[in-house]
């Protein structure tokens, strides 16, 4: 999310009005969640003259408090075991997991970049071997 739940409403305002409609629908969705289709359908209606919904603005304003519900104590947890630490964060919050991991990600960045080798080689190696050993039993 882009701020507080004023500034993504005036951020999306501003984007519909300068006819940026693909950049008002992606920010829309990064900031509530909503589907590509209803998100459309609301920008649309905000091109129209029409405000957000009240529940949108409700949901904006959820959105700032999660973001808020990263306290020490869960980044503390972060920095042991990220994936307790997103378990807490959902509980805390009623996320969902790709939410919570992404409000994480942002919060308390991973440390070296979150970069991990890939085990791709690794299991083709596993399945060559097994395969040779098949083909030689026979």
């Amino acid at each position: 999310m882009s701020g507080p739940d004023g500034d993504v409403a005036r951020r999306i305002g501003e984007l519909v009005a300068a006819g940026r409609t693909i950049d008002a629908i992606k920010e829309l969705r990064e900031a509530t969640g909503l589907g590509l289709a209803e998100a459309k359908q609301v920008i649309d209606a905000v091109a129209q003259g029409k405000p957000l919904p009240p529940a949108l603005v409700g949901r904006l304003a959820e959105r700032q408090a999660a973001s808020a519900a990263v306290s020490a104590d869960i980044v503390e947890v972060a920095a042991k075991n990220r994936i307790e630490a997103i378990k807490l964060l959902r509980e805390r919050t009623g996320l969902g997991l790709k939410e919570a991991k992404d409000l994480l990600d942002a919060a308390v960045p991973v440390p070296g970049g979150g970069k991990r080798g890939c085990l791709l080689p690794l299991l083709f190696g596993f399945v060559c071997v097994g395969a040779f050993a098949a083909m030689r039993a026979l």
